[in-house]
């Protein structure tokens, strides 16, 4: 196959700090491209030197044959150089179809064609096997509409090459097989794709080659068919990490529910979010909720927060460490004065003021604790900071580095310790390890599980990753469709059975937990 992309000695450094060191890199037409790393090992800025965002200190580009130096993004993508970033770039308060068109909105003698527009938006969107309106405003879309419209955008621009950041982080399984769809169609075109994943199984399930980049420096580049996955991990970081489910052969039940729920539902107008659902956690104890994107996790996880809005209509009973809550009056103040902490599934809109420091965001929640009347003590707050820092293992260590700066694994870890900092006794996790490589991820489930044994901390992992549920969980529910569908224990559950029950079919799974016997009787 003929090399479409060739990046030939790439080196980028930020105020003095080097980030890339003479990086090869390059895309065969018709392949997927798989580039691999940690948080901050360089994947991104290598694509976005090649996009025009960032320039590079040195290095060659040739797209086709032809020698390029984008000058910034809109250059890249006239010349059919198109990427999906991590980061959303969609204007919220404009349509579906104007942030699809945006810049180059069709138009005729100066008139806008809105209808033309629309009808354009929709066959990109067809493509991607979604049905969103195009009239639609972005801000009243979930965070996997969102990534479904940041790719119909960057697809608009018929891409020879094209580059995708995590385009699966917020997709359900039904929209990861139409993105599966759709990558496979763009190769049988002849598309060179650079794909960029933490989620390791898709780099099994659809790339021809990948490429490890560690620290800034190539590791090296292999054919799929070379690896499996504990190879690949190891690669990656530069150490053993294993790549198996490991999951405790018993299940304590805890002496005391920190927070128990009593046929909760929810409605938005006429619309139901979810209904029937009781569950209870206990002190010292990880329940894991499973199920697809758009189950209802993330409106639960509001509802015990006290976040969702004023639109939705909530019944049932909260009960948090033995007294009843008025859910009526239940807000985000209320609930963090509670001892409730709450992990957003988008932590750069929601988690994190990506422009301040550590320090800044790590004491957001917990003025209680570092303040004198209406006075922050520095003192108090520096070592309240530095605690937390060492206990999630931040890197660097740095209380006054701003986060921007920081990996997407080290902004996860300060998300999660400035609600340890605010000596929360419930924490709730939306989507914890979204966009986290295989290092981080280890390191964040260690943070987690230590202070759930030394501080007993309960905790409602909310996710749709279900190896994340299988190794984090000490109890699994499964939601679908808006209802608890089942308790499970990982020790008495295997991966594919739990993926049956979540995609609500009940007969496979059944199967799957008869083989699965059959074959422990053999051995």
């Amino acid at each position: 196959m003929d090399e479409v992309v060739k990046m030939t000695n790439i080196s980028k450094s930020f105020g003095g700090v080097q980030v890339l060191y003479d990086v090869n890199f390059d895309v065969r037409a018709g392949e997927v491209h798989a580039l691999l790393g940690e948080n901050g090992a360089g994947k991104s800025v290598l694509m976005k030197t090649l996009m025009g965002v960032h320039r590079p200190d040195s290095g060659d580009y040739v797209i086709s044959g032809k020698k390029v130096r984008f000058n910034n993004p809109t250059e890249a993508q006239r010349n059919r150089v198109s990427m999906v970033y991590q980061e959303f770039g969609l204007v919220k308060y404009l349509t579906v179809a104007e942030n699809i068109f945006m810049g180059r909105l069709p138009s005729r003698r100066g008139m806008i064609r809105w209808g033309y527009t629309r009808q354009r938006a929709a066959e990109v969107l067809k493509s991607l096997g979604s049905d969103i309106p195009p009239a639609t405003v972005v801000g009243d879309l979930k965070v996997a509409d969102q990534q479904e419209v940041e790719i119909a955008r960057a697809l608009s621009y018929d891409p020879v090459v094209f580059v995708m950041d995590e385009p699966s982080a917020a997709l359900s399984y039904d929209e990861i097989g139409h993105l599966y769809e759709l990558v496979n169609t763009l190769r049988d075109q002849g598309v060179a794709i650079v794909y960029i994943t933490h989620k390791l199984n898709e780099v099994f399930d659809i790339a021809n080659r990948c490429t490890v980049i560690r620290d800034g420096h190539i590791e090296g580049t292999y054919d799929i068919s070379e690896l499996d996955l504990s190879m690949l991990v190891e690669k990656m970081t530069g150490k053993q990490v294993s790549a198996q489910i490991v999951r405790e052969d018993t299940y304590k039940k805890p002496k005391a529910n920190i927070i128990e729920l009593h046929g909760l539902e929810a409605r938005e107008r006429d619309k139901e979010i979810y209904s029937g659902v009781n569950l209870r956690v206990g002190k010292g104890e990880i329940v894991g909720v499973a199920g697809q994107i758009g189950a209802g996790k993330t409106e639960l996880g509001k509802t015990i927060f006290g976040a969702l809005p004023k639109t939705f209509t909530i019944k049932g009973e909260m009960i948090f460490d033995g007294e009843g809550i008025d859910l009526k009056k239940l807000s985000p103040s209320s609930a963090k004065k509670m001892g409730i902490g709450f992990v957003t599934e988008d932590r750069q809109a929601e988690g994190i003021v990506a422009e301040q420091s550590v320090l800044f965001n790590t004491i957001l929640p917990a003025f209680h604790r570092v303040t004198r009347g209406f006075v922050i003590i520095g003192r108090m707050a520096r070592d309240l900071v530095r605690g937390v820092i060492k206990d999630v293992a931040l890197r660097p260590p740095e209380p006054n580095r701003l986060v921007k700066f920081l990996s997407g694994g080290n902004q996860q870890k300060v998300v999660i310790g400035k609600w340890l900092a605010a000596e929360s006794r419930l924490l709730i996790l939306d989507e914890p390890t979204r966009g986290v490589d295989v290092g981080a991820r280890e390191e964040i489930y260690e943070v987690i599980r230590q202070q759930v044994r030394e501080k007993g901390l309960g905790v409602l992992l909310l996710s749709s990753d279900l190896r994340e549920i299988m190794i984090a969980a000490n109890r699994i529910l499964v939601m679908r469709l808006g209802k608890i569908t089942h308790e499970l224990l990982p020790h008495q559950t295997s991966e594919r059975q739990l993926l049956h029950f979540v995609l609500g079919e009940e007969a496979e799974a059944e199967a799957e937990a008869k083989a699965e016997a059959k074959e422990s009787k053999k051995k």
